[in-house]
């Protein structure tokens, strides 16, 4: 067999053969690159002529349309991508026209390019934001172009966009979730068509970002296309009741609708952070509904005795409610102070 038709058949075996491997690899694309240099070499040995430069553009058109439509029709793994892999589990394989997301082996096609995180966070390994900003210039090398998951107190809402998250003290042990950040550097995260109004300064919150950029001087990272992990770090709480020194007969407002007779104040401990229970309510955490909700009563003609295991709820009306200690015998006519 003639040099140049060795060429040829090389060539085109280079060619196919990719197209006939139902799995990712770089070595795919480079043997179809290297397949469509071989049969431009064999074509120009042939016909000498300065039109052989469209050569090579031709067959890139044919070979990206045929992987792009046996990926989009077949779901057949990819040809013409690049990977950029985020762990053992996640994976992004850029094209020109599309990317494929892979989610511990599950591949989804993002036709589109959004560039909106396609998977799980779950599968993304958490970062606390203390560790990640720590050395920013670092976390920016390590993270650059990768979609990550930091979790940390949320420092400022900016409107309904985006949040600022920075690095805080661990060993406060303070109320209401309060902590001194510290200002030498900060994340912002800037969220895609997500309902940011629940959203607090102290809060904690887990994110999940693309890392673009980073401002040197003033060590700001940003994530881009954001979104927020659902948790449940406030979703369970222990009570905790804290009683006067010395108790009267007297009411005080504990919130609006609410009194309280004997009780210092009330504090929901989450583990992660202690709060008030009328902050929390006012921070819109709970409701009082919700404490109360799918709990026994008793029933004293128009008057329900709520009995919790801190405190007991006297609900005279709508708008009158008494908040007593869990061992204070019931005084139905505080109803009528």
């Amino acid at each position: 067999m003639k040099k140049k038709n060795i060429i040829l058949l090389l060539g085109i075996l280079l060619i196919i053969i990719p197209y006939l491997i139902n799995a990712y690899s770089i070595f795919k694309l480079i043997a179809v690159i290297l397949g469509i240099i071989l049969v431009t070499i064999y074509v120009y040995l042939r016909k000498k002529s300065i039109f052989i430069i469209f050569l090579p553009l031709l067959l890139l058109v044919i070979t990206y349309s045929l992987d792009y439509i046996k990926t989009y029709t077949f779901d057949l793994k990819p040809i013409y991508v690049l990977e950029n892999k985020i762990n053992n589990k996640v994976a992004i394989y850029n094209s020109l026209l599309y990317q494929i997301y892979k989610c511990d082996n599950k591949y989804i096609l993002d036709k589109d390019f959004t560039n909106d995180y396609k998977c799980s966070p779950k599968l993304l390994n958490e970062i606390n934001v203390n560790s990640f900003l720590a050395s920013p210039k670092e976390s920016f090398k390590e993270y650059h172009h990768k979609f990550i998951k930091v979790m940390g107190k949320i420092s400022k809402v900016k409107g309904n966009t985006n949040l600022e998250l920075k690095s805080y003290n661990t060993s406060d042990k303070t109320i209401n979730g309060y902590v001194k950040f510290n200002e030498n550097s900060k994340l912002i995260v800037n969220i895609n068509n997500m309902d940011l109004s629940k959203y607090k300064i102290y809060d904690y919150v887990t994110v999940v970002g693309l890392l673009e950029s980073f401002n040197k001087d003033n060590n700001e990272l940003i994530l881009t296309n954001g979104l927020i992990e659902k948790n449940n770090l406030y979703d369970n709480y222990k009570l905790e009741v804290i009683l006067k020194d010395k108790c009267d007969n007297e009411l005080s407002e504990y919130i609006p609708g609410y009194f309280r007779k004997c009780i210092e104040n009330i504090y929901l401990n989450y583990g992660i952070d202690k709060y008030e229970l009328s902050y929390a309510i006012k921070d819109g955490k709970i409701t009082f509904k919700e404490i109360l909700e799918n709990k026994e009563y008793e029933e004293v003609e128009d008057k329900k005795i709520y009995k919790l295991d801190k405190f007991n709820i006297l609900s005279c009306s709508e708008d009158k409610n008494i908040i007593l200690d869990k061992d204070e015998k019931i005084d139905y006519t505080l109803c009528e102070k």
